[in-house]
């Protein structure tokens, strides 16, 4: 991807807010660190059934490439991320996946025999899978309930395949569903990440910019509350709002980022994300009833 001109007015040699994964600018806040120890510690483990939840935007996939990324060499991967598929569908996308042939209009249990002999030859070598389902959320309950027949799989000491589902927190509605009991009574790590604390808000973003080169930016405080507020700590939309905000600064000179200048880069991604941030008003008429204002400002009219 090139790098936005915009950029050089701050002397950054790197896009400190892409959106895209990138496990360079991996920032150990205190709910990522304890979901990826959790999610190492149960592949390490082997345990069958690892699950990971989060809000749109809150790092599941940050944390899924660092997972994969730090696997000890005797791991074999399958992922997949198209998850709107029919029980015989995950099969073979599972089987392509890991670049085994599939026979022309092979039953199911023809498939399920060559998924079967592949785990056994790992097994053999000391080897297992790891098969990794992102936005778990869209899989039907049958096709759920088929991994769960796929987690049978396994000899007298070990299991032959470990499966992490990864979603959005309907995920978590879809499983605790009566028709899917045996399958959570499979799941051993279940671990849900959040977006940033207020506190490491400032980190974050110093962490970011310092890694892509530039370190003469400043965030007003007042301007990190409004930014927390907007984005609620999610890094996708803190992210996105600072990318922009640098590109108003930059295209007024500007070095220093102020709470108006928050709310305009906000208000760039429409009215839902720029009105998200209470003003004053707003704010009373929430803690207060309207009774009491009007007694308040106005006790004999």
């Amino acid at each position: 991807m090139e790098r936005p001109k915009y950029l050089d007015f701050f002397g950054l040699k790197d896009h400190p807010f892409r959106l895209t994964p990138d496990t360079h600018y991996f920032f150990p806040s205190r709910t990522h660190q304890e979901a990826l120890k959790i999610l190492s510690y149960g592949v390490e483990n082997g345990e069958g059934f690892l699950v990971l939840t989060g809000k749109p935007g809150s790092g599941k996939t940050m944390l899924l490439r660092l997972l994969l990324k730090n696997l000890p060499p005797s791991m074999e991967t399958a992922i997949l991320l198209t998850t709107n598929l029919s029980p015989r569908e995950i099969i073979e996308a599972i089987l392509e996946d890991l670049g085994l042939e599939i026979p022309v209009q092979a039953s199911k249990e023809v498939l399920w025999r060559i998924f079967r002999d592949y785990l056994l030859k790992l097994a053999h070598e000391n080897r297992r899978l790891l098969l990794v389902i992102d936005e778990a959320q869209n899989l039907p309950e049958e096709s759920l309930e088929e991994l769960r027949l796929l987690s049978n799989l396994e000899t007298e000491n070990s299991k032959l395949l470990q499966i992490l589902l990864a979603g959005q927190p309907l995920l978590n509605q879809k499983l605790v569903s009566p028709n899917l009991s045996q399958l959570l009574q499979r799941i051993t790590i279940w671990s849900e990440v959040k977006g940033l604390e207020r506190d490491e808000l400032a980190p974050y973003i110093n962490y970011r910019l310092i890694k892509a080169g530039g370190t003469s930016i400043v965030l007003e405080e007042k301007a990190e509350k409004v930014l927390y507020s907007l984005s609620q700590g999610l890094p996708r939309l803190v992210n996105k709002i600072m990318d922009r905000a640098l590109l108003l600064a930059a295209a007024e000179e500007e070095a220093t980022i102020d709470p108006p200048l928050i709310r305009l880069a906000a208000q760039t991604f429409g009215p839902y994300q720029a009105n998200r941030y209470p003003n004053f008003w707003e704010t009373l008429l929430r803690k207060f009833p309207l009774s009491y204002l009007h007694y308040a400002f106005f006790p004999f009219g």
